[in-house]
């Protein structure tokens, strides 16, 4: 069950949403208006927004604004009237999910819904990574040899047209990456438009992507910017075949005919694609088209170094946030951060300080602060349990070296 707000100022548009959307199992709430949106979304954790476009005073495109600044973890669907449309398609070039015109096919509004539902959890952890994963000279947090590599290559790469494909498991920030590259080019005044792959229905993807007569598609919606690809190898053959077609040509086909792409293409997998093309589930030719400039993302277990510099920058983050005075981590607390082998990468890693913050009651934090599964891990070997504290306190000092090195 999600919570949507629905706000318009026609009572009886908002009643026939609620009703549809209660039908669906979810929770519906309404407002009037822009201000009591606002209001709303203060005491409710909401999900989606539907909006109308033109409201009484404050309008849908100003109510969006506000929302990118408040809560851009939520996303946005606004509704139009057919003679607006063009301010729509200006709606989602500022960061809205998707428009709906009215009257709207129920069928095709409410897998919109569906779709931005399915969606909201990418966009609160796209969210989490931009605010957490930043931090001097627009870097990503790390010192490892690995990550300097990463680093070099967004410097390098960022303001040519060269396809990207970015690989990684969930969470060591392939969004992020993504982001830099678009925001360290000479397109960052344009559209960064965000594709969900996995958030659409295989046979909503063709229209998702590249249009249909009621909707522009994803690579419309990027002209002169960026297009970012989330979970390529969730695309089905039949689109998979299409975009290598359109990427290869840089022509697309759309309802209104052969159209020029005029989008940076940047693609990213947490999937090994290769042993989806070995299994028939992903194109080769697609695979070499978009993996002109690779970017591979390492595990946190494999880049232990950085786990000591990510811990201060989530400290000083969570107690801001929480108005507490957590200054640092104590060793023996630390030892078990660097043993554990972080399934969710540092996405976890952030969520676990979080945790940590809350119940620290002394400006440091101890072992008895950190999550009981970091303890009992089922994904450790024995030989993981069983590391003696001398090798855990040489990883540990190893660590505290590379990071001193760095400041002389």
């Amino acid at each position: 069950m999600a919570k949507i707000l629905i706000v318009d100022d026609e009572e009886s548009v908002r009643r026939i949403i609620s009703i549809q959307l209660k039908r669906l199992g979810h929770e519906a709430f309404e407002a009037p208006d822009g201000p009591e949106a606002l209001e709303v979304l203060k005491n409710q954790s909401i999900s989606t927004v539907v909006t109308d476009l033109k409201m009484p005073k404050m309008d849908g495109l100003e109510l969006l604004q506000r929302l990118r600044k408040s809560h851009p973890e939520i996303p946005v669907i606004m509704m139009t009237a057919h003679g607006t449309i063009d301010t729509a398609v200006e709606a989602m070039k500022r960061g809205a999910f998707d428009y709906v015109t009215k009257p709207f096919n129920q069928a095709d509004f409410l897998e919109t819904i569906e779709r931005a539902i399915r969606s909201a959890d990418e966009l609160k952890k796209e969210f989490q990574r931009s605010r957490s994963f930043l931090k001097q000279e627009e870097k990503i947090i790390g010192t490892t040899e690995e990550m300097e590599k990463v680093y070099s290559i967004i410097e390098r790469v960022a303001n040519n047209q060269s396809n990207v494909l970015i690989t990684g498991e969930t969470g060591t920030g392939k969004e992020v990456v993504g982001r830099l590259l678009h925001d360290k080019s000479s397109r960052r005044d344009r559209p960064l438009v965000r594709a969900y792959i996995s958030a659409s229905q295989p046979d909503q993807q063709l229209s998702y992507l590249f249009g249909d007569e009621k909707k522009l598609g994803c690579l419309e919606l990027a002209e002169d910017g960026s297009l970012y690809l989330d979970e390529v190898g969730a695309m089905s053959l039949e689109v998979q075949a299409k975009f290598f077609d359109a990427i290869t040509s840089s022509e697309f086909e759309s309802p209104k005919g052969r159209r020029p792409i005029q989008c940076r293409i940047i693609a990213a997998s947490d999937y090994n694609l290769l042993e989806k093309i070995e299994n028939g589930q992903f194109r080769k030719d697609l695979f070499y088209a978009l993996n002109v400039v690779p970017i591979y993302l390492p595990p946190l277990r494999e880049r232990t170094q950085d786990i000591e510099p990510l811990v201060d920058h989530f400290i000083k983050i969570f107690s801001r946030k929480f108005d507490k005075h957590v200054s640092h981590i104590d060793e023996e607390a630390l030892f078990f951060l660097i043993q554990y082998p972080w399934p969710g990468n540092t996405r976890e890693l952030e969520n676990c300080v979080e945790f940590a913050v809350n119940l620290a009651s002394t400006p440091v934090i101890t072992k008895d602060n950190l999550p009981r599964h970091l303890f009992s891990s089922p994904l450790q070997s024995n030989k993981e349990k069983n590391w003696d504290l001398d090798a855990l306190a040489h990883r540990v000092q190893a660590s505290k070296n590379q990071r001193l090195s760095r400041h002389f």
